[in-house]
């Protein structure tokens, strides 16, 4: 004598002729169970999307803050290089306005290093 009763892939098992807690037929249940994972794969999707969009701006804003980095370390470079060459030119008009004073000064920086690192 075959059963009434089936199982399911989640291992419930249905009535092909009795409504289960007087609520409905077997048919109904799974159409609800269909909407169910409709509803769940679309919630997904949008997520999904959700997720790829909030990527893209991130990977955008990496991007410009990456090049605004590049941008101001190399405004600092050359800051720092026009002081340089400034210093060495002030420096350079010492030397050549007095150059006996130059000289001694070099020469007592250069005995004070030898003295402090012999």
């Amino acid at each position: 004598m075959a059963s009434d009763t089936t199982s399911n892939e989640y291992g419930s098992a249905f009535s092909d002729k009795e409504p289960i807690g007087g609520r409905g037929s077997r048919e109904d249940l799974e159409a609800q169970i269909a909407k169910l994972r409709e509803d769940v794969s679309g919630i997904a999707e949008s997520l999904k999307s959700m997720a790829t969009g909030t990527a893209g701006n991130a990977r955008e804003q990496a991007f410009a803050l990456r090049d605004d980095v590049y941008q101001k370390g190399e405004h600092y470079l050359r800051q720092a290089q026009d002081a340089a060459s400034d210093l060495e030119e002030q420096l350079s008009e010492k030397v050549r306005a007095e150059p006996v004073k130059a000289v001694l000064i070099a020469a007592g920086i250069g005995y004070l290093y030898a003295k402090i690192f012999r």
